[in-house]
């Protein structure tokens, strides 16, 4: 097997003018590579996902003058090996997975493994070549990965929230009606002080005061008030379990991860901040709902958005573009295709139903309009077709006023 490798890579010297594309299927500890020739398979064979393997990868490829390189983007594990391309100023394919499967769907079956997966691949490149991966700048790469931090962490929010409403439902209901809003640093650490009533009871006043006296914005009188709310809160309490219940455990398990994922979400926050071209998020703020937090978070997933030449390549980066289905005669268009990022998606939902709101508030825009005359053209459009066509909307507006260097204006003469 070794010497039919090297007997390969000799070959690539005679095969220096022709058309080499390497099919590269990533996995979680190993890549199988498949060498094509002209629509030709030469080689297979795997390698491990590591500088041993990723530089006999490059061995082969300095064989070749322009080499095609084409992979899937599988997360975590193709970044490596993406890294590894970048220090070595080679340019590659990256193919979204599901836009993969789609365009290599007539040669998939149920044997389907990963030297096919490889081959396929190769195989798309050969035949249909794709759009080499544009290279962001280690700036922008530093917001998508900050953004993708406080994206994780505030589900870790969301859902230690929930646990904790679910605890204290056994340990000390009644505590949820202390502050007119419960949630903030302040009531989480007052609920981990005191998650039963119990132990409210068996508390000194004076050691409740200073307790309170030593948390953010709490006053001697404010401590007092708040004391006072708690013992009567703790006399008429009915728990459902005993002070040193296990749900106690897990009630300050939640609170403390609702506090790391805080602190995560705010620090990712404040390097956004630094990174992110402060031109670009003065425009995007010039849109009225579309607060800093948000721009920063478009901003991070949609990357430099002067490196496209249109606002349908925006789309389709961002995976809003409709697909189409053509056959004969017949010309439909489905979903949206969903080939880019779903947390970009998702973020830039989040802003059309915040330029809605904005509107409801007295901010109109051209965004919200659209909106509302898509909700009103049939009775039966839902708010997730029109804010999926809000976006598209969205993306045209902030592709404009980024090429154009300008503010929103929501003048009716004002043209994108």
């Amino acid at each position: 097997m070794e010497a039919a490798h090297l007997q390969v890579k000799r070959r690539f010297i005679l095969m220096d003018l022709l058309k080499t594309v390497f099919g590269i299927d990533v996995s979680s500890r190993k890549s199988n590579v498949c060498i094509m020739v002209n629509g030709q398979k030469v080689d297979d064979y795997a390698i491990s996902n590591d500088m041993v393997g990723f530089n006999q990868l490059l061995d082969d490829l300095k064989q070749v003058t322009k080499p095609q390189i084409i992979f899937e983007a599988t997360g975590v594990y193709s970044r490596r090996l993406q890294a590894f391309l970048d220090m070595h100023k080679l340019r590659y394919v990256m193919m979204n997975p599901l836009e993969a499967k789609r365009k290599t769907k007539d040669d998939l079956h149920q044997n389907k493994t990963d030297k096919l997966d490889a081959l396929y691949l190769a195989k798309l490149q050969s035949e249909h070549p794709q759009r080499l991966a544009y290279v962001q700048s280690k700036e922008y790469q530093e917001l998508m990965a900050n953004n993708r931090i406080y994206e994780q962490a505030s589900h870790d929010l969301i859902t230690n929230r929930n646990r904790l409403h679910k605890a204290i439902q056994l340990t000390f209901p009644e505590i949820e009606h202390l502050m007119v809003n419960p949630r903030g640093k302040n009531y989480w650490s007052i609920v981990l002080r005191f998650p039963h009533p119990d132990i409210v009871l068996e508390t000194k006043e004076a050691d409740i005061i200073d307790f309170l006296k030593g948390l953010s914005g709490i006053g001697k009188k404010r401590a007092n008030d708040i004391m006072q709310s708690l013992i009567r809160l703790a006399k008429v309490a009915c728990p459902a379990v005993k002070k040193d219940s296990a749900h106690i455990r897990g009630l300050e398990m939640a609170i403390n991860n609702i506090l790391s994922a805080e602190e995560a979400c705010q620090t990712a926050l404040k390097e956004m901040t630094k990174l992110a071209p402060k031109r670009d998020l003065e425009i995007l703020t010039s849109i009225p709902g579309i607060g800093e937090n948000t721009a920063l978070r478009i901003i991070s997933e949609l990357g430099d958005i002067r490196r496209f030449n249109n606002p349908s390549q925006l789309n389709a980066f961002v995976g809003v573009d409709p697909q189409v289905y053509e056959s004969g005669n017949l010309t439909a268009h489905l979903s949206i295709s969903k080939r880019g990022t779903a947390i970009g998606r998702k973020v830039l939902y989040l802003a059309i139903n915040q330029i809605q709101s904005a509107k409801k508030a007295g901010n109109p825009s051209h965004i919200a309009d659209y909106y509302e005359k898509r909700k009103r053209s049939s009775e039966t459009a839902s708010h997730k077709k029109a804010a999926i066509a809000s976006i598209h909307k969205l993306l045209r507006t902030i592709f404009a006023l980024i090429k154009n260097d300008q503010l929103y204006s929501y003048d009716p003469k004002f043209q994108e």
